[in-house]
């Protein structure tokens, strides 16, 4: 959080061979969510071969990350995209397993793990 109390979210955005990669730092929740989805809308927007949402960065996250997440679950799957989901920290990984959102998408303890299966998928 910052000085004043609100909610604090760093989203970052870079391209990789396999991949466009929106990796966000810090709390994701009700205040930051907005900021991750539109930030990974303008990603997906650029056409990408496939999207890597990197959350290894998130201290907390809750019930509004967890839905942004399943938006673009739904926007990737829709447009016959690879998508990836990057987290090893406990509060990420709980929320995400305790919404089953973790059986409907690749997820990867490090963004080297996430890179290595798009490469390892068949092309089609």
């Amino acid at each position: 959080m910052a000085d004043d109390g609100t909610p604090v979210l760093t989203v970052r955005i870079r391209t990789l061979p396999e991949a466009v990669v929106v990796a966000a730092v810090g709390d994701l929740d009700l205040g930051t969510a907005p900021m991750l989805r539109a930030r990974a809308r303008a990603a997906l927007d650029g056409g990408p071969g496939a999207l890597i949402v990197d959350l290894g960065g998130i201290a907390f996250c809750g019930s509004a990350g967890l839905q942004v997440i399943a938006e673009l679950v739904a926007a990737t799957a829709a447009a016959d995209l690879p998508f990836a989901v990057v987290a090893d920290r406990r509060p990420v990984l709980r929320t995400l397993r305790l919404s089953h959102l973790d059986a409907t998408l690749a997820l990867y303890p490090t963004l080297a793990g996430a890179r290595a299966w798009l490469r390892e998928r068949p092309s089609v």
